[in-house]
């Protein structure tokens, strides 16, 4: 499966793939302050483990930090 990830084109060898199977492979262990939008829109933490990624899905991983 062909998707883009914070504007990277990336491939998932095997099948199905949930968001949080995407935050696994990609070791982002913290999900704190983190949030994932997949064509433009924001998904919700509590549909990470059942949302299934598509072809072709722009996704957009976004870590807030703190900082003055």
């Amino acid at each position: 499966m062909n998707f883009i990830l914070n504007g990277e084109p990336m491939v998932h060898a095997s099948g199905d793939i949930t968001l949080s199977g995407l935050l696994a492979n990609q070791d982002i262990s913290s999900l704190r302050g983190l949030a994932v939008a997949v064509n433009q829109e924001v998904i919700p933490k509590s549909r990470w483990d059942d949302f299934k990624l598509k072809e072709n899905d722009d996704i957009l991983i976004i870590k807030a930090t703190q900082g003055g």
